[in-house]
């Protein structure tokens, strides 16, 4: 340390009271100088930093308010040297808070030289400027549904008016006029986004301007002032004379020192080191057990050494070239100890920053935390030191959550690695464990964790994981929950959620009344609309949802939001409603149920262009647990719950069209509920040739085998011939659409071929898939457990006639390639370009031989056809089929076995597509002057002669899936 800055520091200590302002003053400048040389921004002149606000915080507090000279300039070189923490450092929130309030005070004294108001100006506004922007993450991607955000729209008139007030003062250089000048501008584009009026802003010319200020900012340092200069080279207090003396401002301008060169590898870690020692209570410990010392004993640091420690071994990460890897790790250990423990301090500038947001030192240490256990080995005496610091990134009050839940899986198996690990490490590598269960919603081991961690644990907050690790598997469980101080004020609630009980709800959302937090009151949103109090449900809802960060949580406060507008009903809600509903569909953790809830209401309200949207969410998105809010409330308490999967990525109308086209179909028909009791549908088209969305009708759910109703067959009947593929969802896919009467008797069947999907994006994702001939690889399964003898021969007459050189599994009349066991399936799967289940079906499930199952979900790799001989299974488009026949609903074998005989007829000796396959076999059946093939079996003719062929109820049941 300069001699000059030890001598004053010296006398600081013979003075008492206002007699020590004149050399607090004198330190508060050395001390700056020192910072300004040894480079701003750079981590190892933290600590620097720090001490010149100590000095010049204690110099502000001695002065007295009012008319002082010296209190001005002092609050402005204060307000400056905070700004520059918060910026250049990344100070908490404090820092600016501070800043702005000694600024603000600052620019009101008269006798402020103009370089200082200049000063305190431009910053003050880039401040402002700053908080304002802050309340722009969420909302301007929202649209400020519910009102622009609170606070925004004074900050950036606050902000404006002080831009202003530097361009209307002495002009000090021309960079400050222009910076100040493109300052001003920004500002004034930022101002329509924070009222609301989306219409003024101009993205583009916002750009420009950010790049003008880019480059005015390039060589001036890392704060965002463009007094290319650090303030002391400006006119400073004098104060030589007692502290009663008015003090007097002489001018003065240093010159600039040299810049120092970067330090190495070597000197910095080891002047980290050092800083070390002079903060362990023991400095003669290993590096390790020093931090250790540090994070469990409850030492006193001053902010200044604190900050002198973190910034040289920030200096050391960042300075690392060669050396062992074990000691690039324990530089990173080091780092993060401090950070932790400036997250812990409560000093000037550093603090929490509230409900919403994880302070960034905790997940910088976190990250260092990680990188170092890839250095440190587990063996290495480092490595319970390392564990343990894990336990200093946890929140007193969320354990669960925060930087734990990224570092949680590689710290688990670190710690399972360490041989003999005392008992904090193991009930440390048992929070990490349930974080990540909680996170992956898996069920996690409780009595694991409960029974590792001891009575008085350190860290503390392992008391507090355990009891919310108890409620996550209580109300996982759906049992009650017991009462726990530990779990807040949002236990009674939930414990009144689950037992379902409307009157202790009211009471503890009494008890909860006033303004919450995001978090919180978006459960009190939800809560309340649950009781149908949508009136109080909307502005907890609102509020919340432009706060929250994008989230799963924030993407179901815009469904209860939308659904919170629709059941209130006043004038402009349904508005309100679409614009909170289409928000939430392009958010995180898409929910299918939702979705498809919303098309219906878009549907209804006439928007094409929200309904297609709203399908293609609800169709490539899975459905959602049954209680949502109950996990919803349980994740805000523990702070944390299940990973929030992408947001939907839907494709436009024009690619699914384009789609279309390659698949030579003339339209895609959406057919989905507008209504919760599914009495009417609406109906949607995407016109191949023309990429256009109509919205047709929404017409009354007719089923077309028992129904007269003209509504659905009018739209039917609009087309006469080719291919359509129709997406019916909600529940309408029960409907046989191909039955439907379109006039003069005659059946959609006669005129149009009909493919099922479930979405425009299946439809791109089948008309990319290459289409193999069907007799290039047939495969048969066929009563592999016994039970479908009759089978047998149906299938030996497939095989000889259309197939000759296909596999079988199973059992036949003729020799067969294996027994038909799942692993048989799969074994042969790869490449079958047809493949007939002649086999047991039961909720999407193959029975298979020796009592064995097979999910369909896991039959990867078929490229070709299914075809089943009972039951349907769409979900086989997912694993890679091009198409797959099946059955509506059941109908008698030997019709059955009739119709699939005919679908290979058309598909090999006619050479037809799948679809218009299966729509020829209904025509056939249709047709009562129909011409029977030639080589038809026995059983097939006594079904056609003892059959009615044309009976909707049978013909109808056959369904085609795909392209």
């Amino acid at each position: 340390m300069d001699d000059d800055v030890t001598k004053l520091q010296d006398d600081l200590s013979r003075l008492r009271g206002p007699a020590r302002l004149p050399t607090l003053v004198r330190l508060g400048h050395k001390l700056s100088q020192e910072y300004w040389r040894a480079g701003p921004g750079q981590p190892a002149a933290l600590g620097k930093l720090s001490s010149a606000l100590e000095a010049w915080r204690e110099a502000y507090s001695l002065t007295g308010a009012g008319e002082d000279p010296a209190r001005g300039q002092i609050a402005a070189l204060y307000g400056w040297l905070l700004a520059t923490r918060y910026t250049a450092h990344g100070g908490a929130p404090q820092d600016r808070q501070v800043a702005m309030s000694v600024l603000t005070e600052a620019t009101k004294f008269a006798t402020l030289p103009p370089v200082h108001a200049t000063m305190a100006r431009l910053i003050l506004g880039q401040l402002f400027l700053s908080r304002a922007v802050e309340t722009l993450g969420p909302g301007a991607r929202s649209g400020f549904l519910g009102g622009p955000p609170a606070g925004g729209s004074a900050d950036i008139s606050e902000a404006a008016r002080l831009f202003r007030g530097v361009l209307a003062g002495e002009p000090l250089n021309p960079d400050i006029v222009t910076a100040a000048r493109t300052l001003l501008d920004i500002t004034e584009m930022i101002q329509p986004l924070l009222s609301g009026d989306l219409a003024r802003f101009d993205l583009g010319r916002l750009s420009g301007l950010a790049s003008e200020l880019s480059r005015l900012q390039r060589g001036m340092g890392p704060y965002l002032s463009v007094l290319n200069a650090d303030p002391m080279d400006y006119p400073v207090l004098d104060m030589p004379g007692p502290a009663t003396e008015q003090p007097t401002i002489p001018p003065r301008r240093a010159t600039p020192a040299a810049p120092t060169r970067p330090s190495t590898s070597a000197s910095a870690r080891s002047a980290a080191r050092e800083q070390l020692a002079a903060l362990a209570p023991d400095p003669v410990l290993a590096v390790w057990e020093q931090a250790r010392a540090l994070l469990t004993t409850d030492l006193t640091v001053s902010a200044a050494d604190l900050d002198a420690f973190v910034g040289a071994a920030a200096n050391a990460v960042t300075a690392e070239e060669d050396g062992p890897p074990v000691e690039h790790g324990l530089d990173r250990l080091l780092l993060a100890v401090g950070l932790c423990l400036r997250h812990r301090r409560d000093g000037i500038g550093w603090g929490d920053d509230g409900d919403e947001t994880t302070d960034a030192a905790l997940s910088t240490a976190a990250e260092h935390l990680a990188a170092a256990s890839d250095r440190v080995p587990p063996g290495h005496p480092a490595a319970i030191v390392l564990v343990e610091a894990v336990g200093a990134v946890l929140d007193d009050t969320r354990p669960l959550s925060g930087p734990i839940t990224d570092i949680a899986d590689s710290f688990f198996s670190y710690a399972e690695k360490i041989p003999s690990p005392p008992p904090t490490v193991t009930a440390l590598a048992e929070l990490c464990r349930a974080v990540a269960a909680l996170r992956d919603d898996v069920p996690l081991d409780l009595d694991a964790f409960t029974t590792a961690v001891p009575a008085d644990p350190w860290p503390p907050a392992l008391s507090v994981a355990v009891a919310h690790a108890r409620l996550a598997a209580a109300v996982r469980a759906g049992e009650p929950i017991a009462t726990d101080p530990a779990l807040g004020e949002l236990a009674g609630l939930l414990d009144a959620l689950i037992r379902d009980d409307r009157d202790a709800l009211n009471a503890s959302l009494d008890a909860l009344s006033g303004r919450q937090p995001p978090r919180v009151a978006t459960v009190l949103g939800a809560v309340r609309l649950k009781l149908h109090d949508p009136g109080a449900a909307i502005p907890l809802l609102s509020r919340a949802a432009r706060a929250l960060h994008d989230s799963g949580l924030r993407t179901r406060t815009w469904w209860r939001l939308a659904e919170a507008y629709r059941l209130r009903g006043a004038a402009g809600d349904i508005a309100l409603s679409r614009d909170a509903g289409v928000n939430a569909l392009s958010g995180p953790d898409p929910d299918r149920r939702r979705a498809a809830r919303f098309a219906g209401w878009m549907l209804a309200d006439g928007q094409a262009e929200d309904a297609f949207v709203a399908l293609e969410v609800a169709g490539s998105s899975p459905e959602g647990p049954g209680d949502q809010l109950i996990r919803d409330v349980l994740s805000v308490v523990i702070g944390t719950g299940p990973r929030a999967a992408d947001a939907a990525d839907p494709p436009t109308p024009a690619r699914v069209a384009a789609a279309l086209r390659e698949l030579a179909a003339a339209a895609l028909l959406y057919l989905h509920p507008t209504d919760d009791a599914g009495r009417t549908a609406g109906v949607l088209c995407l016109h191949a040739g023309t990429d256009r969305l109509d919205l047709l009708a929404n017409v009354p759910v007719a089923d077309p085998l028992t129904s007269d109703d003209p509504g659905l067959p009018a739209v039917l009947g609009r087309w006469t011939s080719g291919n359509l593929l129709i997406a019916a969802t909600g529940g309408l896919d029960r409907l046989a659409l191909a039955a439907a009467r379109t006039g003069a008797g005659r059946r959609l069947a006669q005129d149009v071929a009909l493919s099922s999907v479930t979405s425009g994006a299946q439809v791109v994702r089948l008309a990319a898939r290459p289409v193999t001939p069907v007799e290039a690889e047939p495969l048969f399964v066929v009563n592999p457990r016994g039970d479908r003898d009759p089978s047998m021969a149906d299938v030996l007459v497939l095989r000889r006639l259309f197939y000759p050189r296909s596999a079988c599994v199973g059992r036949s009349l003729e020799p067969v390639d294996a027994a038909g066991t799942p692993d048989d399936l799969l074994k042969r799967l790869p490449g079958v370009s047809v493949l007939h289940l002649a086999c047991g079906v039961r909720d999407d499930t193959l029975e298979l031989a020796e009592g064995r199952t097979l999910d369909m979900a896991g039959l990867h790799g078929g490229r070709g056809l299914a075809v089943l001989t009972e039951g349907t299974a769409p979900r086989l488009l997912n694993a890679g089929f091009t198409g797959v026949v099946g059955w509506r609903w059941e109908v008698p074998a030997p019709f059955a076995a009739l119709a699939l005989f005919m679908v290979h007829l058309h598909l090999v000796d006619r050479r037809l597509a799948p679809a218009a396959a299966v729509n020829a076999t209904q025509r056939w059946m249709l047709d009562t002057d129909r011409v029977l093939p030639p080589f038809l079996t026995g059983a097939h003719l006594h079904t056609v002669t003892t059959t009615d062929l044309t009976q909707p109820a049978l013909w109808a049941a056959l369904v085609y899936h795909g392209r």
